[in-house]
């Protein structure tokens, strides 16, 4: 599994709702695979900062970012400065509810 990680550091704190409520309706346009799962992060300590990440099955991202989530981070690039990482769950984790 790898969960593919857009931030963005907006200039002002004030701007994150209005984001976090665009990011909300939010449709992916295209042909282009669909995320497992999709959701939307506020940072608790840096106020002017919101995380979007997708989830996405070990096919989706062998070949580097996705068209969804280069989509995503051309997106908020018009709100910040952004940040976009793809991260792979390690061997031996797994995913445990609690």
């Amino acid at each position: 599994m790898f969960i593919e990680i857009i931030t963005v550091r907006t200039v002002r704190a004030e701007q994150c709702a209005g984001l976090l409520q665009e990011m909300a309706g939010f449709r992916h346009a295209g042909s282009h695979p669909r995320p497992l799962w999709w959701a939307c992060y506020q940072n608790l300590e840096v106020e002017n900062e919101v995380s979007v990440h997708l989830g996405w099955d070990d096919s989706a991202c062998l070949e580097g970012k996705t068209a969804c989530g280069l989509q995503v981070a051309a997106f908020l690039l018009q709100h910040g400065l952004v940040h976009h990482t793809l991260w792979k769950l390690s061997k031996g984790s797994y995913i445990n509810e609690v």
